[in-house]
């Protein structure tokens, strides 16, 4: 069983990137229909299909073959051509210089740094970037709520030190050629269900359907506890802030 097989169906309740981030680091990286992408990891492809209009080539690569289930219907919906690869980073045969823009999302912790970073510097050309994406809460007091979202997941979580899923960026590209140029961030809200939400704590590998087993309804019990005295008229806003960590 992968890591991620219970827990892909619902991984479309994360964090979104709302398309301004798509258009925002587009123009600021000049980005064109000449441009070569790969999207490392790329789960249910939402790097990949966000930038597959504004790009010449993508191909998108994750072990996980849920997430290329997920990814392969979601770019058929949106009518994004994209090739998608089962194969670990450091298994592909892409040329040298082959690729110009680079896009890691979630996947950076389960990356092994030593052998990502030897085929990064050997498949992206002269000038090419990676960026490094994260949507997540700011710190604005609409997102009161999601303190007590995070105590219920390390409480329940397979891993509750969770510090592996807090990767230092510029520690894990030091050894590389690759150094930070910019961050990009485009803050947005919307608006979520309290249903939604339960559905993004399950969407996590430490707190998976197959990992939470029988406890799963006291799980989903939990958080609906906790965060509906936040909800108004069925809902729950948030601030969020889609990053982009550009190294060249």
């Amino acid at each position: 069983m992968g890591r991620f097989e219970t827990a892909a169906d619902f991984y479309r309740y994360r964090e979104p990137y709302p398309p301004e981030f798509f258009e925002t680091v587009a123009a600021k990286l000049g980005l064109t229909r000449e441009r070569r992408m790969l999207d490392v990891g790329c789960g249910p492809g939402n790097l990949a299909i966000g930038f597959a209009s504004m790009i010449g080539s993508v191909t998108a690569v994750d072990i996980e073959p849920d997430m290329l289930r997920l990814a392969r219907a979601a770019a058929v919906e949106a009518g994004a051509h994209i090739a998608f690869v089962e194969a670990k980073v450091e298994d592909l045969s892409l040329p040298a210089d082959s690729i110009d823009f680079v896009t890691i999302g979630r996947a950076l912790h389960w990356l092994s740094p030593p052998e990502t970073l030897a085929v990064l510097e050997r498949i992206v050309a002269p000038g090419g970037w990676i960026a490094v994406c994260r949507p997540s809460a700011t710190e604005a007091p609409v997102n009161a709520w999601n303190e007590k979202f995070k105590a219920i997941r390390r409480a329940w979580s397979s891993d509750p030190d969770e510090t592996r899923y807090r990767p230092d960026v510029d520690k894990w590209f030091g050894p590389s050629r690759f150094r930070k140029v910019d961050e990009i961030s485009v803050v947005h809200r919307q608006k979520v269900t309290i249903e939604d939400l339960v559905r993004r704590g399950l969407s996590f590998s430490i707190t998976s359907p197959s990992v939470l087993g029988e406890r799963k309804p006291e799980f989903e019990a939990a958080i609906e506890e906790a965060l509906t005295p936040f909800a108004k008229d069925g809902a729950i806003e948030e601030e969020l802030a889609a990053k982009a960590t550009v190294f060249q």
